[in-house]
């Protein structure tokens, strides 16, 4: 969690209205959910969505907070889902994919229900569905890139210690 907290500190992109791009900070919490499951992964993300917030988030009321930060960070924990897929490339992408798009999916709710700017209906979902994709597509990528190339080496020095 401390590696995300300080890649997410460091933005090469960030939006006009919340979201930003950063040297892959989700992924930390990826890989831990991607070693660990599920379980320990929701838990983690949550725990650092609250943290997250008092880094400077936004608090329009319980229910936006919930979803934009513990909910959202909580759901990066869909990773472990893949854990056990015989090719651990193929899995490991799979996982940093399916995270990020549980992330997405709350940013997307967030953004319908409470960052609309009195847009309602299709036009709201249009919009929250574009403004977020922006940033969260860039950083998924970025985390599917360097997961590759740092993933199973990566997993396999960490894997030897967790069944200890």
């Amino acid at each position: 969690m401390a590696l995300t907290v300080v890649l997410s500190r460091i933005r090469l992109f960030t939006m006009p209205s919340g979201g930003s791009i950063t040297p892959a900070s989700m992924l930390p919490l990826l890989l831990f959910a991607y070693i660990y499951g599920v379980g320990p992964g929701l838990l983690l993300g949550a725990v650092y969505g609250i943290l997250d917030y008092l880094f400077g988030g936004w608090f329009l009321n319980v229910l936006q907070f919930l979803f934009d930060y513990p909910l959202a960070f909580a759901l990066l924990g869909l990773a472990g889902l893949t854990r056990k897929n015989p090719n651990e490339k193929i899995g490991l992408v799979i996982g940093v994919i399916l995270g990020s798009l549980g992330r997405y999916a709350a940013a997307v709710l967030a953004g319908v229900f409470f960052w609309a700017d009195g847009r309602t209906g299709l036009e709201a979902w249009t919009y929250s569905l574009a403004y977020n994709g922006t940033y969260m597509s860039v950083e998924c990528v970025l985390c599917v890139i360097i997961a590759i190339l740092i993933g199973p080496r990566l997993l396999k020095a960490v894997r030897p210690f967790k069944n200890k």
